[in-house]
């Protein structure tokens, strides 16, 4: 079932809890962890509250980096790939890359830009002149993912 309700994390999260979708939150230490690794501790509320809730896996974030065990190397791999595709665009501190698909695309939000930030976006070889702002808000960016493949999620052999 897709969701077209409010685009609030917390009603996203319980409606997630209720359609019987695999979530394995972080533990209290990786939490503490993912804190330091911005310097201000600013990390938007939104993004906290999806990793409280499904920070070591989420069933539709299959074939993608985004957990706890890869969040150290996100925005590395990030940079790496920047440089691959001879991009003129740049990572500065300020931008937080918590999502990269099968190395070739990644998703960052922008520190000061509020508690459900918009999202940005950038694919190898198709946009390596300028970064892309993809979805108003972070919350659509988990919702717009779900959506989009929500219809697989059921199955035994999705994750």
């Amino acid at each position: 079932m897709k969701y077209y309700e409010k685009r609030d994390i917390d009603l996203f999260m319980d409606f997630l809890r209720k359609q019987g979708v695999f979530m394995k939150p972080i533990l209290l230490d990786e939490n503490n962890h993912l804190m330091k690794l911005v310097s201000d501790n600013n990390l938007p509320d939104t993004y906290l509250t999806f990793m409280k809730n499904a920070g070591n896996g989420i069933r539709f974030f299959r074939g993608s980096s985004y957990a706890m065990s890869e969040i150290n190397n996100i925005k590395l791999w990030a940079q790496e790939l920047l440089e691959e595709d001879c991009s003129t665009e740049t990572l500065t501190t300020n931008d937080f890359v918590f999502f990269m698909h099968q190395g070739y695309q990644f998703y960052f939000f922008r520190l000061n830009e509020g508690d459900n930030p918009p999202v940005y976006f950038y694919e190898e070889g198709e946009n390596s002149q300028q970064f892309i702002k993809k979805y108003d808000s972070f919350v659509d960016f988990l919702i717009e993912s779900y959506n989009d493949v929500e219809h697989l999620i059921k199955t035994d052999n999705y994750f």
